[in-house]
This record gives C-alpha cells, structure tokens and sequence, in this order.
C-alpha cells in the first residue's frame, strides 16, 4: 500500500492536534509547589513586616492599611486534587488544593473553616510563578490577608 504526502500530512496534523490537545497538567507536571503568608493588615499603626517587603509596594497599592504583621508561612508541595492545610489565627484553618493547570496558569481550589464549618470558599488562577493576595476575614482589629504564590513542577 503506498502512502502518498497527502496522506502523511494528515496523519502528521492529527498527531499534532492529540498533542495539543493533552491535559496540559501532564506538561506542567504533577505536583505544585504553593507558599502561604497569612498576613494581619490594619490601620492601628504604619509598620511593615521585614518578612514582607518584597510585597510592600503592593500591598500598600492595592490595599488600603498602614500596617503589616507576617503571621504565618507555610511552603506545601501537592498533587493535584489533594489538600493542603495552614492553620489560622482565631480557631480558623484555610485548605488550598490545587485542582488543574490552563494556559500556564494554575487553578487553586482555596477553603476557610471554622469549628470545622467552611465559612469561605473561592477558587483562583495564578499565573504559574507568580503571587496574589487576597482579603480574608476580620481579626483583631484588622483583616487577614493571605499572599498565595505557586510554580508547578
């Protein structure tokens, strides 16, 4: 049976399409490494934490407080679709799973629980390597922020 270049081209082009059309989290591979900073934001004083001054300049662009205590810092490394936990000021606890990877951005499932009761619940897309920081709950006078950066692996 001879193949003409007609017919190479279309078994060449149909490859290329099952290729491109892969889950892209077997290209970004199968684990996602995301860092955690619960940060408390208030406006009781003008204080920025030195754990946070890579992020002093959007912090203070995009949220409207004076001061900036780094409460917590947690790295996790997980597969996808599994849960990640970071406890909480206030009896509260965020889970963060990581639930697929699109366009080079990786989309994180995030939780917040009280007395095991979810009282918060979002889901974002984080450019892979990049941060975000989002607005959380009220706490001592002020508000929890929590700064999620993540790379997949």
């Amino acid at each position: 049976m001879k193949q003409t270049w007609k017919d190479l081209s279309a078994i060449l082009i149909s490859l290329i399409c099952i290729c491109i059309s892969l889950p892209s989290t077997a290209i970004a591979g199968n684990r996602v490494t995301a860092n955690l900073r619960i940060i408390h934001a208030a406006t009781d004083s003008t204080y920025m934490d030195p754990g946070l001054r890579d992020l002093g300049h959007e912090l203070q662009s995009v949220f409207k407080y004076t001061a900036y205590r780094l409460l917590n810092k947690k790295n996790l490394t997980l597969a996808y679709n599994t849960v990640g936990s970071v406890s909480l000021p206030g009896g509260r606890r965020l889970e963060i799973s990581p639930t697929g990877f699109t366009n080079g951005r990786i989309k994180f499932k995030i939780n917040i629980f009280k007395q095991n009761r979810a009282v918060f619940g979002t889901e974002i897309l984080l450019k892979n390597g990049s941060s975000i920081t989002i607005g959380g709950p009220g706490y001592e006078n002020g508000y929890l922020l929590f700064n999620i950066s993540g790379a997949a692996q």
